[in-house]
């Protein structure tokens, strides 16, 4: 039986750092034979920039746990042991997104509401595992690690499923 469980919280770039790798990643593609030492450097760059991501890995045999940012699909960071698993909550909080236009200075300003997952210990930590902007997309998710470490998900929203 697997002890061990990952969840990727998501890429360490926004999206359009990654849709430019992307681009600079076709580019270093296009430019291989032409100009071979160029090439080689911006496809590791796109690549950097495409392969990074950050999650919480959970060993429950061990009972540790390792907060990780990954490039290259190589995770690092620090591994903590922990005694128990008090629970899963769901907690909301706005983001606000200011965007500028290119040629005038107005500006547009975007309010969302997303939804967190947290894992408590029981000795009072958190550590966020999930942000989605829908809870029912959030919930799934946690369940299936609530289930993975027989522990409740406990909804703090008074937001309604959206």
């Amino acid at each position: 039986m697997n002890d061990k469980i990952d969840i990727k919280y998501g890429s360490l770039f926004p999206w359009p750092f990654r849709l430019i790798a992307f681009i600079v990643l076709v580019l270093g593609l296009a430019l291989i034979l032409e100009k071979t030492f160029l090439s080689i450097g911006l496809m590791l760059v796109a690549t950097f920039v495409i392969s990074g991501y950050e999650g919480t890995e959970i060993n429950r045999a061990e009972k540790s746990y390792l907060d990780y940012k990954s490039f290259f699909f190589v995770k690092s960071g620090d591994r903590k042991k922990y005694s128990d698993i008090e629970k899963i909550f769901v907690g909301a909080s706005k983001t606000k997104q200011r965007f500028y236009t290119a040629h005038t200075s107005h500006s547009s300003t975007f309010e969302n509401l997303e939804f967190n997952g947290f894992l408590k210990f029981s000795d009072g930590e958190k550590i966020q595992l999930l942000r989605k902007r829908k809870k029912s997309d959030l919930m799934k998710e946690l369940k299936k690690v609530a289930t993975f470490l027989n522990v409740r998900v406990e909804d703090n929203t008074e937001v309604g499923n959206q």
